[in-house]
């Protein structure tokens, strides 16, 4: 067997949701190098449209339509979009998710639904109509980003740690359904990473030291420490791997 394109990702067409986030920009940017046709949406509309040019500049095929994961009709309409741009998915990334730090006692019941129709139901919503695709082809990888804190127990993150282990055990459900279509569903969760989106809760040095003691490689996690996991979820060195969630995580997981 002839192994030297079992990382490639030529001519297969992938779609990212989240793409205008912190996370997923570099991502796209390692799926572009692998020779994936990207399809990109996210609710920040003038964000999408920036990364879609980035990558165009970098040579990437891109095609991009604005979503809203936690609602139905809107996630309906992106699967319209990418059968007659695509015809076919053989790649679902979910980075779309909010998340931020409350007390506990703090927390309102608008504030907790809010993270888990975005993180939660927008997780399962963006990969149930991914699979009316996947499933005819009888092929296809789901890959939703969970998180560390959906395992770990944190502080003042109750509302966020629920949405993401909730991801986490609805992925381990759906892997099992979709076995028999060679459907892989899997997790990527990692620690607290450096984005535009943490930056407000980094400014606090004393916040940032707490963050980094708890992790054993002894800094927070970058984007680009994401890129490696998730082409490999995406490719054909993971036929045999479904219903896992693996953790990028700096040892966070086993201190």
């Amino acid at each position: 067997m002839d192994y030297t394109d079992l990382f490639s990702l030529e001519g297969k067409n992938v779609l990212i949701v989240g793409a205008a986030g912190g996370l997923a920009k570099e991502v796209c940017r390692g799926f572009g190098q692998f020779g994936a046709k990207m399809a990109l949406a996210d609710q920040d509309a003038a964000g999408l449209e920036m990364t879609c040019k980035e990558l165009k500049r970098e040579g990437v095929q891109a095609w991009s339509c604005p979503v809203d994961v936690s609602d139905m009709s809107s996630v309906t309409n992106l699967m319209n979009g990418i059968r007659q741009e695509l015809g076919r998915l053989d790649v679902m990334v979910n980075f779309a998710g909010v998340g931020w730090r409350t007390p506990i006692e703090n927390i309102t019941i608008d504030e907790f639904q809010k993270i888990i129709n975005i993180n939660l139901t927008g997780s399962f919503l963006i990969a149930q109509q991914t699979l009316s695709l996947m499933v005819p082809q009888r092929s296809g990888k789901i890959i939703l980003i969970g998180s560390v804190s959906g395992e770990v127990g944190r502080p003042y993150v109750a509302h966020y740690a629920a949405s993401k282990g909730g991801v986490h055990s609805m992925v381990k459900t759906m892997a099992v359904e979709m076995a028999k279509v060679n459907v892989q569903i899997n997790s990527v969760a990692p620690v607290f990473t450096y984005t535009p989106m943490t930056v407000p809760i980094l400014s606090d040095p004393e916040v940032e030291k707490a963050i980094v003691s708890t992790i054993p490689m002894g800094r927070l996690g970058l984007p680009t420490d994401l890129v490696g996991t998730i082409i490999f979820l995406s490719s054909r060195a993971s036929d045999f791997i479904t219903g896992q969630v693996i953790f990028v995580d700096g040892g966070c997981g086993i201190s």
